[in-house]
Parts: C-alpha cells; sequence; structure tokens
C-alpha cells in the first residue's frame, strides 16, 4: 500500500513538474518583439482622482446591496483610468480596454527581461455579454489564441487554494450577468453571505504567507520599547530621531546573533505601527495587536519641525516595506496629487521629499546583511534627523492642480523630474546614503 501511494505520489509530481515545462515553453513561444499595448499617457491629478472615486464607490455599492444584489455600472473611462494608473505604478506594464456592443475587450503588454526569444509579452482577452456569470470567450498569448472558458474558474481554482474556505469562488459566483449599455459595462452583483468577512478573511490569509517565521515577536519586542518611551514622554515636541536611534541600538544588538536585515524590518514596522496607532498594520496584519494591546502614541513627534513630514516618511516606509519597492514611488507621487485637488493641501515637494526618502531609508535597511548593517552603524554615528533626512528648504509646496499643471505640466515632463533629481541629490547627501552604494536613481 505504501509502495503505491509512492508512485502515486511521485507521478503527481511529475505531471505537475511537466505542466510548469510546458506552460514556460508555450510563454517563450509566444513572446513578442513590439508591444500591442503602447505607453498610456502620464498620470496626474484627474486620473488618480477619478481611480478612487471608482473604488470608493464600487465598494459602497457592493457593501450596501441587498439581497437581491446590485447593478453595478463601470464605463470605459473607469477602467482606462484604472489600467493608465497600473502602468505608471508598475513601469513594464501597459493595459487599454475598449468597450463595444457585442464585447468587452482587453489588452496587456508586459515587458520582459532581455532573453532571446522577445521583448513583450502580449495578452488580450474578450469578455460577452452574459446572463450566467462572467464568461472569457477568448484568450490571446502572443499570436496563440485559445478558449477562455477555463480562464476564470482556474484562476478562482488556484485563488481558492491559497485563500481557503473558497473565497474567490464564492466572490466570483456573485457575478450574475454581464451586459453592456453603450460605452458601459452593467454587472449585476449579488454579494456572498458576509461578503465582508470573506473579503477581510482572504486579505489575512495572503497577508499570512507574505509573513516570515518569528515576525510578530520581533516587531512587537521592538513596540513595547516605543510604548515605554512614549508613556515617559513629557508630550512636549520631539524628533522622530529620539524613538528611532534607541530601537536601531537595540537592532544592532540583536543582529549580533540574528539576521539584521530581519531586525531593521522589524524595528521600522515597530515605529510605524507605533506612530500611526495601528492603522498600518492594514498594510501587513496584525502584527503587534495579536500580540498584546496598541496605545496612543505621543502627538508632537516631527521631522524638519513638521508632523505631517514625519507621517509622509513613515507612510511612505510602510507602503515600501509592504511592497519591497515595487509601487512604492508611484504611490508617493500619487499621494502628492491627490493632495492638489479640491479640499486637499496642495502638492507639495516637501512632502515628496518626505515620500521618497522613506523609501530609501528602507531600502537601505533592508537591501543585504552587509549594508543592514552598516545602516544600523552610520544611524548610530550620525545622531539626529540630519542622518537620514532631507533638507527642504526651497522647495515648493501648496500648489493647486491647476497650478501644478501650469509649472511642471505631468509627472514625465523634463521640469518636474528635475525637481525629483534635486530632491535625490539632497536624500543622498545624507550621512548614511553618502558613505554607502545604495543606487539613488529615482526609478523614473
Amino acid at each position: 500500500m505504501l509502495k503505491v501511494l509512492r508512485w502515486i505520489v511521485i507521478l503527481a509530481l511529475l505531471l505537475l513538474l511537466l505542466g510548469v515545462v510546458s506552460l514556460s515553453a508555450l510563454i517563450l513561444y509566444a513572446l513578442e518583439d513590439k508591444p500591442v499595448v503602447s505607453r498610456s499617457a502620464p498620470a496626474n491629478y484627474t486620473t488618480v482622482a477619478e481611480g478612487k472615486a471608482f473604488v470608493e464607490r464600487i465598494k459602497l455599492e457592493m457593501e450596501s446591496a441587498g439581497d437581491d444584489g446590485a447593478t453595478l455600472v463601470v464605463t470605459e473611462r473607469e477602467l482606462d483610468r484604472l489600467a493608465q494608473i497600473a502602468s505608471h505604478t508598475f513601469k513594464w506594464l501597459s493595459a487599454d480596454f475598449a468597450i463595444d456592443s457585442s464585447a468587452i475587450n482587453s489588452r496587456v503588454s508586459v515587458h520582459v527581461p532581455d532573453n532571446p526569444f522577445g521583448q513583450y509579452l502580449n495578452l488580450s482577452a474578450q469578455v460577452l455579454p452574459s446572463t450566467d456569470g462572467i464568461g472569457v470567450e477568448e484568450v490571446s498569448i502572443g499570436h496563440l489564441r485559445l478558449s477562455g472558458r477555463w480562464l476564470l474558474p482556474l484562476a478562482a481554482q488556484l485563488a481558492d487554494l491559497l485563500m481557503r474556505q473558497q473565497q474567490a469562488s464564492l466572490i466570483l459566483e456573485g457575478v450574475s450577468d454581464i451586459q453592456i449599455d453603450d460605452d458601459s459595462l452593467l454587472l449585476t452583483v449579488i454579494p456572498p453571505p458576509g461578503v465582508k468577512a470573506h473579503i477581510k478573511e482572504a486579505v489575512r490569509t495572503l497577508q499570512a504567507y507574505r509573513l516570515p517565521a518569528g515576525e510578530s515577536e520581533r516587531v512587537t519586542h521592538y513596540y513595547d520599547m516605543l510604548a515605554a518611551q512614549g508613556a515617559r514622554s513629557d508630550w512636549h515636541s520631539q524628533s522622530l530621531s529620539n524613538y528611532l536611534t534607541p530601537v536601531v541600538a537595540e537592532a544592532k544588538k540583536r543582529s549580533e546573533r540574528g539576521p539584521a536585515v530581519a531586525e531593521n524590518r522589524a524595528a521600522l514596522w515597530a515605529l510605524i505601527i507605533y506612530f500611526s496607532n495601528g492603522a498600518f498594520e492594514a498594510l501587513i496584519g496584525e502584527l503587534v495587536s495579536s500580540e498584546r494591546k496598541l496605545v496612543r502614541s505621543p502627538y508632537e513627534i516631527t521631522l524638519a519641525g513638521r508632523r505631517d513630514l514625519m507621517l509622509h516618511f513613515l507612510s511612505s516606509a510602510a507602503i515600501a516595506l509592504a511592497s519591497q519597492q515595487g509601487i512604492s514611488i508611484a504611490a508617493g507621487e500619487f499621494k502628492e496629487l491627490l493632495d492638489s485637488g479640491n479640499g486637499g493641501s496642495g502638492f507639495s515637494f516637501a512632502d515628496l521629499a518626505a515620500d521618497r526618502a522613506g523609501i530609501q531609508f528602507v531600502a537601505l535597511a533592508t537591501a543585504d546583511e552587509a549594508q543592514a548593517r552598516q545602516w544600523q552603524d552610520q544611524l548610530l554615528a550620525n545622531a539626529g534627523e540630519v542622518g537620514f533626512f532631507p533638507d527642504i528648504s526651497g522647495l515648493v509646496e501648496g500648489l493647486s492642480d491647476e497650478a501644478f499643471r501650469q509649472q511642471y505640466g505631468d509627472m514625465d515632463s523634463q521640469r518636474y523630474l528635475r525637481q525629483v533629481a534635486l530632491i535625490d541629490q539632497r536624500i543622498a547627501r545624507a550621512a548614511i546614503y553618502s558613505r554607502t552604494s545604495v543606487d539613488h536613481s529615482t526609478g523614473d
């Protein structure tokens, strides 16, 4: 019996390996020299604001849906805005959508690393109107054309394996009807019972896969230090460096018997969670609140004498930690663009400097073991925020959307990029960067 079971396992592994090899060969065969989707127009305030409004509207309509469900109206313009944001966020991706009277057509071009087979993986899919859920009629991978009816069920099954409790399948099955009205897509959605709980559980499950072993205990250790120091504070204005230095000293001490990257990451997460009063646990999971009760941090903690810059610095550091630089810089820019709209404080290059400094800070702290240990040494040798935070004097602030467009155009304009380069030069002059080999290029 055991011998038969062993052969079944071996056969299953061989079939899995064959599938992976076949899929890899298929993708390599499908690579092409040119993209089917060219780069979209640069993102601006309107792009980001409309994308955010769309997501908020869909979320509200889903949460307020009754037993009969809700009909979600999605326009071609809204889909294009999301594609434009994705293209700006992920530089290797371009996408577009087109809705006509008979189908929804989507195209994606992915720029792949240099290889002898081709520079782009071009994908397209066609979704037809249906009264029986979502059905992908046709999928193209390069010049290969395949039936798409297997795509969504397969994707849902794979997602269910990761998220358990069939959360992906339940959410997908909630779409009961798809119709087209002019340039709009009409989705009839019946959310599964406990849709909020399903989504939250899916998020928690995915977060759990990302957490290294022992992460909660490490982060909580540094959080305990910060909470104790905050309890002793007289609540007068203080620099963030007053809290940063002790936890970095502790990280250096603990790194003598363990990996410095893990200790630095945990110390940074503790700072972020403590000074956001737990708000940023949503990015990574209940790192601290699963171990102990959260406490409120002192309010008047600053960088360059300003609380808002401290929050920008830690917010972007949080995004960088969560994504390990995948979307961090674009996220900081989008936050600034949203501030330039009505009701915001306007676009601020000082805020953007804090955003980018937070990203570079994380990049150096978690680059590799050698850089992580050097980061500890340099911070302790250059106490005070001048060692890691840039000079913000003379940076333009308070620009409305109209003023930003008049002076800088968009985020791909040379004038805007010169300002970003100036900010990065100031960051690079900070003591912890001037003695390291970390790349300070903008990536834009």
